[in-house]
């Protein structure tokens, strides 16, 4: 992980963003079939959304962007949690959550053949980790190096809970290192099947702090 730099992007930083597009394009269309190329024919994935969201990054040394996520904040839009799923209740004060969303990784950095998605295998229910390498090489995917970025900007902002609309493979790789999120609906169809969560940020921290005290100091180190 140290080969790579993880940030918070300025929304004005129109290169940068310029690169994130293009990289959700690519995953969403070319790789994962969401998107229909013809009805993107500059080949960059952005919506109504994007002004509404702290964005993250993971550079390589050339700085090319190689993984990116955001997190929706309250606004003048509805979430998209809010939109896809009925009954969906939010904390009553709107600068106290946010939604995670467009967690993608590219293709080049998942060169194992049991890689899924987001840059680690395709675990199950059945997945118990006791050897201490295969802890490691769980523990830190590119996705947990973006969920850092996003855990400190929420700790930040005063941010208590995180919302998603999540596949099932990444709810299992956040679960087992004690990032546990609640079901809190029915299961919806957004660029495939999708659950709706609600995560407790304090309660996640005192979970991985316990029960993963390595991989929690990983999310305090401040370089």
């Amino acid at each position: 992980m140290e080969d790579f730099i993880f940030k918070k992007v300025d929304f004005k930083d129109s290169a940068t963003m310029e690169q994130i597009y293009r990289l959700r394009f690519e995953v969403y269309c070319w790789e994962c079939g969401f998107l229909k190329e013809e009805d993107y024919p500059d080949r960059r994935d952005s919506d109504e959304y994007d002004v509404q969201s702290v964005h993250f990054a993971a550079l390589d040394s050339e700085g090319a962007v190689i993984a990116t996520l955001r997190m929706i904040l309250p606004g003048a839009l509805p979430l998209p949690i809010q939109t896809h799923c009925h009954d969906i209740h939010l904390p009553p004060n709107d600068s106290l959550y946010g939604e995670i969303s467009r967690l993608v990784i590219s293709r080049r950095l998942r060169r194992r053949k049991d890689d899924h998605l987001y840059y680690g295998p395709q675990v199950t229910d059945e997945v118990v980790i006791t050897d201490h390498a295969e802890y490691l090489r769980r523990a830190r995917p590119m996705a947990f190096g973006l969920y850092r970025e996003m855990y400190r900007e929420s700790k930040a902002r005063g941010i208590t809970h995180w919302f998603s609309l999540m596949e099932k493979g990444l709810w299992l790789l956040l679960a087992i290192h004690g990032f546990k999120f609640s079901c809190i609906g029915e299961e919806v169809d957004v660029y495939g099947p999708v659950k709706p969560y609600r995560g407790n940020v304090s309660e996640i921290e005192v979970e991985v702090r316990k029960k993963f005290p390595k991989f929690f100091s990983y999310f305090m180190q401040t370089s």
